[in-house]
């Protein structure tokens, strides 16, 4: 029996999921990583992605997140995300539209935002999307 661990995800604003858990996998800035108890402690940041998550249970479940850190323990996994939302939360029509906001912005790139800062926008938007879209079907 896999060894449960508790996880949580927590944004500016609220705690997105927090519960006992099997296995995380995440997704870190050099690639993806998969957590499970008794995991060494390591700190890791996060780009956009998705958060698959797996519960004693057997269940799975997902989380888009834009960017922030994990902070993983033997016992614990702690996601300080800048945003995260679930496939229930995500609107597909505004993520679209923030999508061609975020393309018309870096291809304008105007005074006061740096190359990367639009880069990251296009980068979070667009997993805004294929999230909200994958779940969907």
């Amino acid at each position: 029996m896999a060894r449960e661990f508790q996880f949580e995800v927590v944004t500016p604003e609220r705690t997105v999921f927090s519960k006992a858990v099997t296995s995380v996998i995440i997704p870190a800035w050099e690639g993806y990583l998969g957590i499970l108890g008794g995991h060494a402690p390591l700190l890791a940041l996060l780009q956009p992605g998705e958060i698959v998550i797996k519960t004693a249970a057997g269940e799975q479940e997902e989380i888009a997140v834009a960017g922030g850190f994990a902070d993983v323990g033997p016992n614990r996994c702690l996601i300080l995300a800048d945003a995260a939302e679930t496939p229930d939360q995500i609107n597909i029509e505004r993520a679209q539209k923030a999508l061609e906001k975020a393309k018309k912005a870096l291809a304008e790139r105007g005074p006061g935002h740096s190359f990367e800062e639009l880069e990251v926008a296009v980068r979070r938007a667009e997993n805004r999307v294929r999230f909200a879209e994958k779940r969907k079907k």
